[in-house]
């Protein structure tokens, strides 16, 4: 019976292995590799809690069995349960030091709760133990990636590809590195790798439309950011970045509806009600453009090129009815607060206001004082003499 039981196991028929392994049960109540295996065939099944209990059993009658907390482990990290996960994989590391696999899956667990050093550790004895096990490779690259260690991330996944040199993980990874450290044709390169491995994955499009973009090949972009939405709809960056491309095209109502199907998949999208709504003012839809930007404000209050761009448009807006200086003046001010008051373009909209408000002795002082801060160019200085003038006239500034 266990023969069948087991030949079930490896068939996959769950349903089988488990009326075996209950069948031996009802003649040896203490078996325990009984309850360890009719346990794996419960989570065949998807019963998480019955294998739970099976293997609860299994413990009770052997507690020096490192399969049965591993088991459990893997149970308990399917129900999103990791602490319980980790102390059962520790218990199994404890009994049986030598296998990788529960080290590596404790491992991913540290990584998720972004404890690094502790994953790096895992990866480590993992690698030590096997040094072919690409996924220990990829996983440390990943996050020697997110401390900034590019060489050594690189390095990882330069690895697990030459080991598996079919790892689509691993090329995404490195393209992603790649694309982090500016050397944007490598990483296109492995976009490409992975979109042949893994041709219906929308990521990777995304990804390299992101390249595209960075080095202003819009078509390209276009093409990918189309691509990734259609092979996964559900990708509200890819919506977002191709809005970006339209905006750049200059075609600002596909830009919109981009954005639109941003919001729609991810309603916490400051980014896409911010630049949607520069895509509104551009198109002179002055009160679209005021709700996107008080909606990224809400989103993010401590953004403050959105506090600036609301204050400016209250302000300095050509539309009598649109001008609201009231709310502009504590936009204004929470804007140069925000940034410390080094941000050139943030101080301007602040004379700006003032000067809508007729006082026109600090609408010059702060124009004045835009003109020696860091990070103005030559025009900038050209475009704020022209306010000063306006302002010596006692004329606010229009947008």
């Amino acid at each position: 019976m266990s023969k069948q039981g087991n030949d079930a196991l490896r068939k996959e028929d769950y349903e089988k292995a488990f009326s075996c392994w209950s069948e031996i049960l009802q003649l040896d109540p203490n078996n325990t590799d009984a309850f360890v295996f009719r346990g794996i065939a419960r989570v065949g099944k998807g019963d998480l809690d019955g294998a739970i209990v099976d293997w609860n059993k299994a413990i009770e009658l052997n507690p020096n069995l490192a399969a049965s907390y591993a088991n459990r482990g893997n149970a308990y990290q399917r129900k999103n349960e990791l602490d319980e996960a980790m102390v059962d994989w520790s218990k199994a590391i404890q009994l049986d030091p030598k296998n990788a696999g529960v080290i590596y899956n404790r491992g991913v667990a540290y990584q998720e709760k972004q404890n690094w050093d502790k994953a790096i550790s895992d990866y480590n004895e993992v690698i030590q133990l096997n040094p072919k096990y690409f996924q220990a490779y990829n996983n440390r690259g990943r996050i020697y990636g997110h401390k900034g260690e590019w060489d050594k991330a690189l390095g990882d996944f330069t690895e697990a590809i030459r080991i598996n040199p079919k790892n689509f993980n691993a090329y995404t990874s490195r393209g992603e590195a790649y694309q982090c450290i500016g050397d944007l044709d490598k990483a296109i390169s492995d976009y490409d790798e992975a979109a042949q491995l893994e041709p219906e994955m929308g990521k990777t499009y995304y990804l390299r439309g992101n390249c595209y973009f960075k080095k202003g090949d819009l078509d390209k972009a276009l093409r990918d950011y189309n691509r990734a939405v259609v092979n996964d709809p559900c990708l509200a960056e890819a919506y977002y970045e191709r809005g970006n491309v339209f905006k750049s095209k200059g075609d600002l109502d596909k830009a919109i509806d981009s954005y639109t199907e941003a919001i729609q998949l991810n309603p916490k999208a400051a980014e896409a009600f911010y630049n949607r709504g520069k895509a509104y003012r551009q198109k002179r839809d002055w009160n679209n453009a005021i709700s996107d930007w008080n909606e990224t404000i809400r989103l993010k209050p401590d953004v403050a090129i959105a506090h600036n761009r609301l204050v400016w448009l209250l302000a300095t807006c050509p539309d009598l009815s649109i001008r609201n200086t009231k709310k502009a003046v504590e936009l204004a001010l929470k804007a140069c607060e925000l940034t410390q008051w080094k941000q050139w373009s943030c101080v301007a909209t602040l004379g700006a206001m003032y000067a809508e408000n007729g006082d026109f002795t600090n609408a010059i002082k702060y124009e004045n004082q835009v003109m020696g801060m860091e990070g103005v160019t030559e025009k900038n200085r050209a475009d704020s003499q022209q306010r000063i003038d306006l302002y010596k006239q006692q004329k606010p500034y229009r947008a």
